[in-house]
């Protein structure tokens, strides 16, 4: 028996599928492959809440393959020794998109790339959501990147699949079983998948969006009026093109345009923030910029335990920490205070926020996770210093106090604005109160001001330092456009917000 292989990572759908599209065109029976890898589960970064959007979205792609879903596999084993057991066992062609993760997995597809190569058997990659493998420098990747998104969506039918047959199935199934891999059909309830998250993209250009851009920033609405898929996007169920086409035809016809225009370009930074990740993959666990290197070495045990917590004694920090833990999800803003306090208010390394942040975000996704992580710890170099005032931020997009009071039920007989700043009750109101600073809420766990105040310092006066600068000119010149496309690059802008 001969088989082609469709292997399945971070492209959870059968939609807007280049690779599958790519297998379809012949005529050899076709088998997809999703690999539950002992490596993702012992990964600190994956959570088994993750595991379950995986699950949701494979028991739907199974649904939609109907009388063929025995052609999707599911193994539990190393991808590797998978894979050469597939070899000796029929392998004729292997496609799979390019996966844009973690060290380990990029080592993985070389690794599988030379075993493939070793056996002769092709092993084709198709780029993901307009994302470069190989690129020195940004030169032309606006331009790329757009026509990608604006190329009509491949057209195929899952009833050209071409099968392989029960028998030979049945075969390779044992020969696998043998060799101790074994086979799973997932299983979850949770509304996910391409299905749902297509409707919630309806919903969204439909009505939701007209709150986009004036809700973005608030904790508490934005969970209404944000997209809400970015999981989706993260795991595969959509497809970034297939979103950036459908915004682009809303905004056709929409009144709220200036909010899809404010969306459609959060999805260019979307992919934006991947390619620079992609082009330097060490920021995984390295400052971007090295000449940051000299600084936030010491992780403080007990400053993570309460950050992690939601017990910094600073109440929208602690909302957001329990929040995120609680349900995978923050807004942006929150995302970029939350690790603001850690990195410039705590001044710790953002290695130990990265880790446990990426286990909690449901739509965790490596390429956009660490660089912006990075950004709002200040280790590019290149990006504006920002110290977020967790009060200041508190008071602006958390007014009411509404997502304050739900995720720390302790302060919610407080008055607002001891809601906001609980430390300034005196004794007696907090006897009035029936509420007790240091025993039902943590006194702050540091002067907010003096700490930011020496981040501050800090952080500037080694902005100003020679081995940062010449990192900056290293950086600028590999991420960045140079200053002669700048006309360029605002004329395509310009050009694509007319079309849109």
């Amino acid at each position: 028996m001969r088989f082609q292989v469709l292997w399945l990572k971070r492209d959870l759908r059968w939609h807007d599928h280049d690779a599958l599209a790519a297998a379809l065109q012949g005529k050899t029976p076709l088998l997809a492959l999703y690999i539950w890898e002992p490596q993702w589960y012992n990964d600190p970064h994956h959570s088994p809440r993750q595991a379950e959007h995986i699950a949701a979205a494979l028991q739907e792609m199974r649904k939609e393959l109907g009388p063929y879903a025995h052609q999707l596999l599911e193994l539990e084993g190393d991808a590797t020794s998978i894979f050469q057991i597939l070899a000796h066992h029929g392998l004729k062609e292997v496609h799979a998109h390019r996966e844009h993760g973690l060290q380990w997995t990029y080592q993985r597809d070389i690794a599988i790339s030379n075993l493939l190569k070793k056996e002769n058997i092709p092993f084709k990659e198709y780029n993901h959501n307009g994302v470069l493998r190989g690129i020195k420098n940004r030169k032309h990747w606006d331009e790329a990147w757009r026509d990608y998104m604006q190329r009509e969506i491949p057209k195929y039918q899952l009833t050209d699949w071409p099968l392989l047959n029960q028998d030979n199935l049945a075969r390779l199934n044992q020969a696998l079983k043998d060799q101790g891999v074994e086979a799973r059909i997932s299983e979850s309830k949770l509304p996910f998948g391409g299905e749902h998250s297509r409707k919630q993209l309806e919903r969204f250009l439909q009505s939701e969006a007209k709150n986009y851009q004036s809700k973005i920033g608030e904790p508490a609405a934005s969970r209404q009026t944000c997209s809400r898929l970015s999981t989706a996007l993260a795991w595969g169920s959509l497809s970034l093109r297939e979103v950036y086409q459908a915004a682009l035809q809303a905004h056709k016809q929409a009144q709220y345009k200036s909010d899809l225009r404010a969306f459609i370009s959060r999805l260019h930074w979307h992919s934006h923030f991947i390619q620079k990740f992609e082009m330097e993959m060490r920021m995984e666990s390295e400052n971007l910029n090295r000449a940051y290197n000299t600084i936030r070495q010491e992780l403080n045990p007990q400053y993570l335990e309460a950050w992690k917590k939601g017990q910094t004694g600073y109440p929208l920090v602690d909302a957001c920490m329990r929040a995120v833990k609680e349900t995978g999800y923050l807004n942006f803003r929150m995302r970029a205070m939350v690790i603001s306090f850690w990195s410039h208010i705590l001044w710790q390394p953002w290695q130990a926020a990265a880790q446990h942040l990426a286990f909690c975000f449901d739509d965790y996704l490596p390429g956009i996770h660490y660089p912006q992580v990075q950004m709002q710890s200040s280790t590019t170099g290149i990006n504006t210093i920002r110290v977020y005032n967790p009060v200041k931020q508190s008071l602006e997009k958390d007014a009411e106090a509404v997502f304050i009071s739900k995720w720390l039920p302790e302060l919610q007989n407080l008055p607002l604005p001891f809601k906001h700043e609980p430390w300034k009750l005196s004794s007696m109101e907090q006897g009035f109160y029936g509420f007790t600073l240091g025993e039902d809420y943590p006194h702050p766990i540091v002067d907010f001001a003096e700490s930011a105040n020496f981040a501050r310092q800090q952080l500037w006066e080694l902005k100003a330092d020679p081995s940062v600068k010449a990192e900056n000119k290293r950086i600028l010149g590999k991420h960045t456009v140079a200053k002669r496309n700048i006309s360029q690059r605002t004329q395509t802008v310009m050009q694509q917000k007319k079309e849109a």
